[in-house]
């Protein structure tokens, strides 16, 4: 009676020998090449309407629609927009929606540390707050690792709220990992000084890519004006779809 639908095995073991990957994509490349997300779309809706068939009989069709809406809707739609404002990922949105096509029919999921039960709110909302949760936590870890080796080091002139930001937003990196890593971005900028020397100042950009700040900084080290070992400021484009993939097997072993 408690037993979970075959199907709902199915749907894990498919998840996740497309989301290991992705994970090892994401961190070594920031990429994940599109046809893998493309065919993880088409698998995700296969087995999304798998999955219908199984429980449309012992379920009213608006119960169904009104979960699939919630599952489908909020959170790609979410993404798509940061995306669109390219504060993330393209493939981070897709990896969403297919997670959140797959798991849109309310049916017992199973949880290998906990009861079978139909899940509320959908699967896809549990693995995205356990990503997002992990990803704070990395943050956070590595920029109180890095004040602690680099110190507190900020420009002057510049107000607690912009303080904050940069502490909120980034974490104090070597010039040098700034123009190598393409994952970085920086949160300060430099501008040649009259009669000489270089100020920093601090731009608001949280693009997951923009290689004209990167540039900047290049073309400030190429001419010698600043070194490879100065400390500034930078955000880090954090592989969100490894953070899922951990999220997804968290949900599976815990249920949320």
């Amino acid at each position: 009676m408690n037993s979970p639908p075959l199907i709902a095995v199915v749907e894990y073991s498919i998840t996740l020998l497309f989301l290991i990957p992705f994970a090892i994509y994401d961190y070594k490349r920031r990429d994940i090449p599109d046809k893998l997300v493309y065919l993880f779309l088409a698998s995700s809706v296969i087995l999304g309407i798998l999955a219908y068939t199984d429980v449309a009989p012992a379920l009213p069709i608006t119960a169904v629609g009104l979960y699939f809406f919630i599952s489908v809707v909020p959170l790609p739609l979410v993404l798509l927009v940061l995306a669109e404002l390219k504060l993330m990922g393209f493939a981070d949105f897709f990896v969403v929606l297919s997670l959140s096509i797959m798991y849109g029919i309310p049916m017992r999921y199973p949880i290998l540390l906990a009861s079978t039960n139909i899940p509320i709110p959908p699967i896809s909302f549990y693995v995205l707050i356990n990503a997002l949760i992990l990803q704070v936590i990395v943050h956070y870890s590595i920029t109180v690792a890095r004040v602690l080796r680099h110190g507190f080091k900020l420009p002057g002139g510049l107000g607690v709220l912009d303080k904050a930001y940069l502490l909120i937003a980034g974490w104090p990196v070597r010039v040098g990992e700034v123009v190598d890593k393409e994952y970085y971005t920086p949160l300060l900028v430099p501008f040649e000084r009259e009669p000489g020397g270089v100020e920093w100042r601090i731009t608001r950009s949280t693009r997951i890519e923009d290689p004209g700040l990167r540039s900047r900084v290049r073309e400030f080290l190429e001419k010698g004006l600043i070194s490879r070992d100065e400390i500034i400021w930078a955000s880090y484009g954090h592989p969100l779809v490894t953070y899922i993939a951990v999220g997804f097997i968290v949900y599976i072993l815990l249920g949320f």
